[in-house]
């Protein structure tokens, strides 16, 4: 189980809006070209967009247990919630991505032990 944590007074969806629209240093642009709408056209399924995943966060704020978050209670955190394997997914990509930071929050994962 993984706990997301708001650290600011608010999000700033703004602030993710720009990092998740940054393509990473040294990606390629990796649609350059395709048209997707051409008739005979291979259609294989898209690999998930981190902007995807940001309007995920957005809409699980404001529902936050309809998309895998439970609110946790007596915490000194601004606010704070536990999350289920699918939001922790998603969570971790825009961790990995830098857009969690930049919106204002942190991501909390159990250390994983191995005997």
């Amino acid at each position: 189980m993984a706990v997301l944590e708001l650290v600011t007074s608010r999000p700033d969806w703004m602030g993710a809006l720009t990092v998740a629209l940054t393509r990473p240093q040294g990606v390629p642009e990796r649609r350059a070209g395709d048209n997707p709408w051409e008739p005979g056209a291979a259609r294989a399924e898209r690999p998930r967009r981190i902007s995807d995943d940001l309007a995920w966060l957005r809409q699980a704020y404001d529902e936050p247990e309809e998309h895998g978050l439970s609110g946790m209670e007596d915490t000194a955190a601004v606010a704070a919630w536990e999350t289920d394997v699918e939001a922790q997914e998603r969570l971790t990509r825009l961790r990995d991505r830098k857009v969690l930071d930049a919106a204002g929050f942190l991501l909390h994962e159990e250390e994983r032990i191995t005997v």
